[in-house]
């Protein structure tokens, strides 16, 4: 893909250009600005909060909830800002002293959240579209006539909930108004945005930039209005289709013109999230009678990526074997420029691994990455992500110390230590798991969330809160981090410690306390000389398959509120922050320093090349991990700008998502870039790169995390 300001879209040989005009790139600056300094919240929602606790305790908790909400999308500040198209967010700020001050005195009389997962939400927006929030309230009313007592006390929050949401977008009508009043010049553009926002308050979105402009008002009001962070646009390339090509038929909009609103949504969303998290697109992949629906929205997704270079939203690219090559193709070609977009998402693996959760045929073509990698049905499901982040490595040290302080005999077999280290960490999970359930029950009682029931399929149609049931697919996601540090420390103590026996376990144990000082020969020797995960090593891969397989299966054998427990292998940030509080590990890794990065091999280790990395990685069973699973590569960027290189970048993707890989993402840029920007800041405010799972700037990054990304084996073919 060139760096040039026009691309054309393979599916229709059409021409956009990807030069943002003037007074939108004055926005996308904005919001990279905003990043830089921190993106705060809205600093009022406590004292709201607390206001409606005082006014509406006395009433059923479900109707106290809807109308905190409601108060809430009543209350909150609105902030416009000159050139937008799509508008709505609110206004984002440090408080004041006296705020803080009032926020610090109203907490504790607010009732606590019982905790677990609330956000990384996916609403319903093809119901949402298709009936309107008109529509959507006489859905709740017919049945609330009909129902019993308690459901209609359920359907009472949904109403008053989602009107909340329709006196918000009213609000921000009022504002366009009125900014129309100051902005001397534009004043038909802003009373159109007001007449927008009139329409879609009650009625369902007739046009393209309608639909989009309550896709982006839907997701503020579940996201400050409920708690609900990072509620994502989801499959825009299939929402959207309908008022995209209807438009685009009727001469209502041009594709240039599709493309500036794409752009301006992704803006949006960088200016109310700050940098360090992860927002999510997804496009291709297959529809409920499984075809392939890419289509020319599945281009503007992509092409919006390339115009605005923004951290948000990543874009994933759901492959199957159906993905026209074109698409590959084109997605390589971006991939090439740098930007680090998109990751590839396994649709063959993650359909089937749905199936046996029991997710319908239909509803299984249809999941989304709730931020990163981990994996939800798209407007059916109360999914909790990453519950929690397990440090793999830390139950093989809690092992080593309890052998060298005498608490546990020296086992005389290395299978017998293995042994060991699986217990331990099946305890750990057993008990999270447990903690876990016992949140899942309690969020029935003091959770609930009226307003994405009215957006979560079979809410309305049971009666039933999503916080109690009413979702068509509930369960618990975890994530382990530091797999490969697991597999290759074992590595290490089987080959040290019981096949050579130059050291016992407390010996090591020592060693590693020590963080390797006087001990950097054993140290290479570990690194350069003994198996490890990520090189087609059968003996590595063996353990590593092993030890996959056992934690798939511990997880599953506990259960989490509805469901079994549901395992996965990514890390955001995990692996940076378990590994600055993790002591040196027999792998050869020291103190401090991340944990491996995904499900691949740790830092560096890839001494066969990429091939050999991903053949390791595939040999174990991906299909278990909806609760997300990475596979980093690195390569350098000359290597991209060769169509040779391309060709080795698509096959490599190609072979891993074969093999059934789960998902891939790759970083085009070199070490030495890398190192400059350590050096120069100033100069790459806008560098981005992959980390696990997410998309971050490179300069926000800690040193720690930057060192990590460098230290990543940087492939030229």
């Amino acid at each position: 893909m060139s760096e040039e300001a026009k691309i054309e879209l393979p599916i229709s040989n059409a021409v956009v250009s990807l030069k943002l005009r003037p007074e939108i790139a004055r926005l996308r600056e904005e919001a990279l600005r905003r990043q830089r300094s921190g993106v705060h919240g809205v600093p009022t929602l406590p004292l709201i909060d607390a206001r409606a606790w005082l006014e509406h305790k006395d009433e059923d908790w479900l109707i106290w909830r809807a109308r905190r909400t409601a108060e809430r999308l009543r209350a909150m500040p609105i902030e416009l800002s000159p050139g937008e198209l799509v508008v709505g967010r609110p206004e984002l700020r440090p408080p004041t002293p006296e705020e803080a001050r009032m926020v610090e005195e109203v907490l504790s009389s607010i009732p606590p959240f019982p905790g677990g997962d609330a956000g990384h939400f996916h609403p319903d927006y093809e119901k949402l579209f298709k009936l309107g929030i008109r529509g959507i309230r006489e859905e709740i009313r017919s049945r609330m006539e009909a129902s019993t007592t308690e459901k209609r006390t359920f359907y009472r929050a949904c109403d008053i909930a989602i009107g909340g949401l329709s006196d918000y977008i009213r609000r921000v009508a009022d504002e366009c108004e009125r900014f129309a009043a100051a902005d001397r010049g534009n004043e038909a553009r802003w009373h159109k945005l007001a007449s927008i926002c009139r329409r879609i308050s009650t009625e369902p979105p007739s046009t393209f930039h309608e639909a989009i402009e309550l896709m982006f008002l839907t997701i503020v009001a579940l996201w400050f209005g409920e708690d609900h962070h990072l509620t994502t646009p989801g499959r825009m390339d299939r929402t959207l289709r309908p008022f995209y090509e209807a438009d685009l038929a009727a001469g209502r909009i041009t594709r240039d013109e599709a493309l500036e609103l794409i752009c301006c949504l992704y803006i949006q969303l960088n200016m109310i999230l700050g940098p360090g998290s992860a927002i999510s697109v997804m496009v291709g992949g297959r529809d409920e009678n499984g075809e392939d629906v890419t289509n020319e929205l599945t281009y503007l997704c992509l092409a919006a990526r390339m115009a605005t270079k923004l951290v948000y939203p990543t874009v994933g690219l759901a492959w199957h074997e159906g993905t026209p090559p074109e698409l590959m193709e084109f997605a390589c070609r971006m991939l090439g420029t740098g930007i680090g977009d998109p990751a590839f998402f396994n649709d063959e693996l993650i359909v089937s691994g749905l199936r046996d959760h029991g997710v319908s045929e239909e509803d299984s073509y249809n999941y989304m990455n709730s931020t990163c990698v981990e994996i939800k049905v798209v407007g059916a499901s109360n999914v909790w992500v990453t519950s929690p982040y397990f440090n793999c490595p830390k139950a093989l040290l809690e092992i080593m110390d309890l052998i060298a302080d005498g608490k546990l005999p020296e086992p005389p077999t290395f299978e017998d230590f293995n042994a060991l280290v699986k217990k331990r960490m099946a305890d750990t999970v057993r008990g999270a798991a447990e903690n876990l359930d016992r949140i899942w029950h309690r969020r029935a009682e003091t959770g609930c969330f009226p307003l994405a029931s009215c957006f979560t399929k079979d809410c309305l149609e049971r009666g039933l809160d999503f916080d109690r049931g009413g979702a068509r697919y509930n369960w618990v996601e975890n994530s382990f981090v530091g797999l490969a540090n697991l597999v290759d420390g074992l590595m290490a103590i089987k080959h040290l410690v019981y096949e050579s026996k130059e050291l016992s376990i407390q010996e090591f144990r020592d060693i590693l306390r020590a963080d390797y000082e006087g001990h950097e020969d054993l140290r290479q020797r570990i690194l350069n000389r003994i198996p490890s995960y990520g090189n087609d090593d059968d003996e590595a891969d063996k353990l590593a398959v092993e030890w996959a397989e056992f934690l798939e299966e511990t997880t599953e054998s506990n259960v989490v509120g509805l469901h079994r427990y549901v395992p996965g292998f990514f890390c955001w940030v995990m692996h940076e922050r378990f590994g600055s509080q993790t002591g040196a590990t027999p792998d050869g890794r020291k103190a401090g320093f991340p944990l491996a990065d995904g499900a691949g091999a740790a830092q560096g280790r890839e001494r066969c090349g990429p091939t050999a990395s991903v053949l390791s990685t595939t040999k174990w069973n991906h299909r278990k991990a909806i609760g997300g699973l990475v596979q980093n590569i690195k390569f350098t960027k000359s290597f991209l700008e060769t169509e040779g290189g391309l060709k080795a970048l698509r096959n490599l993707i190609e072979t891993y998502l074969r093999r059934g890989g789960f998902e891939i993402q790759v970083n085009v840029v070199s070490a030495e870039i890398l190192r400059d920007a350590q050096a120069h800041p100033e100069n790459y405010q806008d560098l981005l790169v992959r980390v696990a799972g997410y998309s971050d700037y490179f300069v926000r990054l800690n040193p720690n995390m930057q060192a990590e990304i460098i230290a990543r084996t940087e492939h030229e073919g």
